[in-house]
């Protein structure tokens, strides 16, 4: 009997285990179809407790390969299978390379434009790089702002990279604008650019003795920003005031009246008036009218020669000549000891010494004016 029993609950006893590991399984394997593809996460560079935590809370399995994997020593992901954000299905395995070194992803360069130093050094170890400072004041670690980086801005760099920097010993200006100088006088021109961190060159007539009136031409124009410090070029003339012509003067004389007493002849002499007017003196203006056979206006150029000669195809040689810049103004004198052979608009060829004194070499050619 005893034997008897027993054995019906043994029977009981497994059926009633394969029921419960049923009800168990069922809902997972039910729940696995109803649930969403799952993206896959990004681990690379992770370590062990990061890619364990990702992993658990995306609800995903991982299998490991690569150095580290077998005895479970490994200390970073260097790839995955599939690639991060690919959809994968939920509690699916997935395939990790490790490392037994740390692996670091790559680094964004920051802008260090303008920064001073303790920025800079801020802004590298918020991203972990390093830099290499050249230029001015780099070498005494006394420089002031950055004006230049390589890789540029937003570049990824790996970890621990080193960005090379261009130092300054200045500090950033604000840009300024160019006032309008157009018509001004030079000491207008001197109280306008007070305020202003901004110099001035002149070119054209009185520019050299700083014996002009006014400003007919700048560059750049008005109101165009600026760095600071800037020079504005500005092109001058000589503009004189005519004397103003004095007033005639009239001047009246008194007059004379002589008188007799008794007992003398009785005379009367009367001076009538007397009036004398002057008139202001005639100035004459003699205009020396220019003549066509005294100079000529054309190109000039330069070539390896004396200095303080020249050449012309038009004058006979030893003649000294005036050459006059028409753009500044500045002239110089020669004396033609050559000819040359071009005929035209090009009607002087000077020293590599003269060309120099009226425009930089580099220009070539200028406009001029030559008397004899």
């Amino acid at each position: 009997m005893q034997r008897t029993f027993h054995r019906p609950f043994s029977i009981v006893a497994t059926l009633v285990i394969v029921m419960s590991s049923m009800v168990m399984t069922t809902p997972e394997a039910g729940a696995s179809g109803t649930h969403a593809p799952e993206p896959m996460p990004n681990v690379v560079g992770l370590s062990r407790a990061q890619v364990f935590a990702v992993m658990r809370a995306d609800q995903l399995f991982f299998r490991t390969t690569g150095p580290g994997s077998s005895t479970k020593n490994w200390v970073s992901v260097t790839s995955e299978i599939p690639a991060a954000g690919t959809l994968v299905p939920w509690r699916s395995t997935v395939i990790l390379t490790t490392s037994l070194v740390a692996v670091h992803p790559p680094r964004r360069v920051p802008n260090l434009l303008g920064l001073s130093p303790t920025r800079v050094l801020a802004a590298m170890k918020a991203a972990e790089l390093y830099f290499v400072p050249t230029g001015p004041g780099s070498s005494t670690g006394k420089w002031n702002r950055v004006i230049h980086q390589s890789p540029a801005p937003g570049t990824l760099v790996a970890w621990h990279a080193s960005v090379a920097i261009s130092t300054a010993l200045g500090v950033i200006h604000p840009k300024e604008r160019v006032p309008s100088l157009l018509g001004l006088s030079r000491a207008r021109v001197t109280a306008v650019l007070a305020g202003l961190h901004l110099k001035i060159r002149t070119e054209g007539l009185g520019s050299s003795s700083n014996t002009w009136t006014k400003i007919v031409r700048q560059s750049p124009a008005p109101g165009t920003l600026v760095a600071w410090n800037t020079t504005v070029t500005a092109t001058v003339t000589i503009i004189r005031a005519h004397p103003a012509t004095p007033l005639p003067t009239t001047t009246t004389v008194p007059p004379t009246t002589t008188t007799t007493y008794p007992g003398e002849p009785t005379t009367s002499t009367t001076t009538p008036p007397t009036t004398t007017t002057t008139v202001a003196p005639t100035t004459t203006t003699t205009i020396k009218r220019s003549v066509s056979r005294d100079y000529r206006i054309g190109v000039a150029t330069w070539y390896s020669y004396i200095p303080g000669r020249c050449a012309t195809w038009f004058l006979p040689m030893g003649i000294h000549v005036r050459v006059i810049d028409l753009a500044t103004g500045h002239s110089i004198t020669c004396v033609v000891t050559d000819h040359e052979a071009a005929r035209g608009d090009r009607i002087i060829d000077l020293s590599e010494t003269d060309f120099a004194r009226l425009a930089p070499l580099a220009q070539g050619v200028i406009d001029v004016r030559v008397s004899w």
